[in-house]
């Protein structure tokens, strides 16, 4: 009995061999659990391709759109620090000394240890681009996006340990709604703005 049970051990591990084994006649034989190249498309149980759907559509233009306004790359426009800046009534940035063309190019702020604070980009006078504030340390605290000095699209806040802490949603210049999230990443809070 013993030798019986040895033998057919034997065999099924022979036949499980010889069924996992391609023959150049049939198609190759590929583990379904574990494909070669990872599926793009992520899929649910019973194999319906899952679209993600964006948490927000805005009818703003998008950055790149925003900054083929300006000539050139905004690297080719000055970057001055906000001391040498000035705010008129008209509510446009001048810069110092050349007050009489509004300024475009990047206003930044340091931190007294010299890390860069803030960022933000102008055009005729007014923020447009993007603005970037940063933490003490140099980690990104928030990103805003303006198009000639109005909010457009995602302003987005993060915690000092890197985790999202706010989305606020922008679009045609009006508030629709934010998402606040708690310092270990729970979603506390979920406000949205209906269109009327």
């Amino acid at each position: 009995m013993k030798e019986m049970i040895v033998r057919l051990s034997t065999l099924s591990a022979a036949l499980l061999l010889l069924a996992g084994c391609p023959d150049d006649s049939g198609p190759e034989v590929v583990d379904p659990i574990v494909p070669e190249k990872p599926d793009p498309k992520p899929f649910a149980e019973d194999g319906e391709v899952i679209v993600e759907v964006p948490r927000f559509a805005s009818n703003d233009r998008k950055l790149g759109e925003i900054m083929e306004d300006f000539s050139g790359s905004i690297d080719a426009y000055p970057l001055v620090d906000q001391a040498e800046t000035i705010m008129k009534k008209n509510g446009r940035l001048y810069r110092r000394g050349i007050e009489d063309e509004p300024f475009t190019g990047t206003v930044v702020e340091s931190f007294p240890n010299g890390s860069l604070s803030l960022s933000t980009t102008f055009y005729e006078g007014k923020p447009h681009g993007s603005q970037k504030r940063n933490f003490p340390d140099g980690a990104m605290a928030s990103e805003i996006f303006f198009d000639k000095g109005v909010l457009s699209g995602i302003k987005t806040k993060w915690w000092k340990n890197g985790r999202m802490r706010e989305e606020e949603y922008w679009s045609d210049g009006k508030f629709r709604g934010r998402r606040l999230w708690d310092e270990i990443g729970r979603l506390v809070r979920e406000e949205i703005v209906h269109e009327d």
